[in-house]
Formats: structure tokens, C-alpha cells, sequence
């Protein structure tokens, strides 16, 4: 379905720029990113902008803007900044060529950048004005939170996701020991379900890790947290720095260091009925401040108040 036909008959003044035929396509990473892109589209009912041209055609009807991030998931727009237009962007990778990002972003005027994570952001954009920064991390479909009954089915830790990358050094790692169960599954290099099927092949399991890098340009919270205590699952998750902010801690986690991993995963296996209230307070979390109804509420806080 092409943009125009897309926006027939539109009277919006919020534009979604965004490469119409990728989310099509569905070439998210994240399980979560269609759902997002499909809410925004119904309840805010946008301009889809999917080129330069089509900026062209509607910029001077628009009052707002949110943006994919441009160059994978949007186009790089130019804006023109005569038009008074309230912008902001979703920006996930803050590692992947800060220096660039930054100049587009700042070149365009942009207001707002909607930033999956807090910490690596400003490790890369340093001195970045707070003001037009708004931590917009991942989240999880409300209808696919688990609602079944959290039990012990066995002492199993899984541990899944993408290996080749220098952002997974920690994760592979783990994935080596003789504690954990590998699964050959990744949103990315290995993506065997579909997305519904991901969140509800995790209600399988009992513990899960999720795990990324010990190099500080890499400290993600990624979408596997989220995920993983939404299942009902113990979340057996690396120390990042957002996690305090996020309202991750050891009441609804097991929280590790690479040097401590081994000694904490056996503790759980030892007694995995220990960690039933940790796991119903980790789904809690999840039910409570990280639904993507609650990320829709922030995009409309932020741009009607």
C-alpha cells in the first residue's frame, strides 16, 4: 500500500516519516517496533512521509513531526526550517556514527530526540541539552504481556539472541557455559517466528538471560529485558546503568556482573521456587511502566502536553 493511498483523504497535521515498504516488510529487529509503528498509526492518525517528495507536498499542514530513525528506517529529510513545526526523532544505536546523528539532527532543527536508552546516549552525545532529550526505552504489546499463572516448571536457564557483533562479547560468553541452554534464535541472524510467536514462545521458560558487552559504549538495556519479564520468566539480566531508572533491581530481577554470573545462576538452579516473587514482580514492572500503551501516552505527552 502506497503512501498516497495511505494518506487519501487525510486532514492530520502529524506527519510519521518513516519508509512505508520496510515496515511493510517488517525488517524490525525488535519484535516490538511494528506494534509501535502500527499504534502510532491508528491512534494518531498521521501523514505517513516516506520521501523527500512527499515532505514537499504536506510540510505546510503539518504541526508535527515524529520521525523513524533516518537512514535505516526513515528517510533523511530535509526539513525546512521557516515552517513552524514541533520534530522529534526515534533514536535507538546511539553508538552506530554519533558525530553524523548529531549534525543531522541538529541541522534539522530537530526538537525532541526520542532515545531507546539513557546512558549510552550520552556517553556518545556528550553535552547534548537535556531539554530536547526524552528516554523513550523499549516496551512490550499490552496484549502480549503473559497473564498465565507463574510456576516452577524446571530449573532451565535459556539464553538466545545475535552472536555476531562486538556489542554481544558478554552474551556469548554466557551462552559457553555449562550452566546455561543456548537457543539458535535472534531477531536479526536466526528470526524463526513471528513476532506473536516470539512473545509467546517465551512463556516456555523459566529464566532467561539477557546479556550484552562489558565495552561502556554498549551499555543497552535491550528489548530482551523487557520481553523476558513480561513472559513471567526470571530475568536473569547484565548490570546496565538504566536499569535503576527503568525500576529494574533485585526484587524483580537477578541482577549480574560477568564475574559473578556463574555463582548466581547455579544459586537460582539450586532453588528455582526461591525466585517465584521476583519473577511476579518483575511482570508487574513491565504491566505497571513499560506497555507500549504507556509509550503512546509519552509520544502524545510530548507533543500536546
Amino acid at each position: 500500500m502506497s503512501p498516497f493511498f495511505k494518506n487519501f483523504g487525510k486532514r492530520s497535521d502529524f506527519g510519521l516519516v518513516i519508509d512505508w515498504k520496510f515496515h511493510l516488510k517488517n525488517r524490525w529487529v525488535s519484535a516490538y517496533t511494528p506494534y509501535l509503528v502500527n499504534a502510532i498509526v491508528q491512534q494518531l492518525n498521521p501523514i505517513i512521509i516516506s520521501s523527500q517528495m512527499e515532505y514537499e507536498i504536506y510540510k505546510k499542514k503539518l504541526k508535527y513531526i515524529l520521525s523513524c530513525e533516518p537512514g535505516w528506517a526513515a528517510p533523511k529529510i530535509s526539513y525546512d526550517r521557516r515552517i513552524e513545526c514541533i520534530k522529534a526523532v526515534m533514536y535507538s544505536d546511539p553508538h552506530y556514527q554519533p558525530e553524523i546523528r548529531r549534525k543531522y539532527f541538529e541541522s534539522n532543527g530537530f526538537d525532541y530526540v526520542l532515545s531507546f536508552y539513557k546512558s549510552p546516549f550520552f556517553y556518545h552525545f556528550k553535552d547534548f541539552p537535556e531539554s530536547k532529550f526524552a528516554h523513550f526505552p523499549w516496551a512490550v504489546p499490552d496484549q502480549f504481556i503473559s497473564d498465565q499463572e507463574i510456576v516452577v516448571r524446571s530449573d532451565e536457564v535459556a539464553i538466545f539472541g545475535g552472536k555476531a557483533s562486538d556489542a554481544y562479547d558478554v552474551r556469548n560468553w554466557c551462552r559457553q557455559q555449562s550452566c546455561v541452554t543456548n537457543y539458535e534464535l535472534s531477531g536479526v541472524e536466526n528470526k524463526k517466528l513471528i513476532d506473536e510467536d516470539y512473545y509467546k514462545w517465551l512463556r516456555q521458560f523459566d529464566a532467561i538471560v539477557a546479556a550484552g558487552s562489558l565495552n561502556p559504549k554498549y551499555d543497552l538495556v535491550t528489548p530482551k529485558y523487557f520481553e523476558i519479564a513480561s513472559a513471567g520468566a526470571l530475568l536473569i539480566g547484565q548490570f546496565c546503568k538504566d536499569l535503576e531508572d527503568l525500576g529494574f533491581n533485585e526484587n524483580n530481577a537477578l541482577i549480574f556482573q560477568k564475574a559473578d554470573f556463574i555463582d548466581k545462576v547455579e544459586h537460582y538452579r539450586k532453588n528455582p521456587g526461591g525466585y517465584l516473587e521476583v519473577r511476579k514482580k518483575g511482570r508487574e514492572l513491565i504491566k505497571e511502566r513499560h506497555k507500549l500503551s504507556d509509550r503512546i501516552s509519552a509520544i502524545k505527552h510530548l507533543y500536546y502536553g
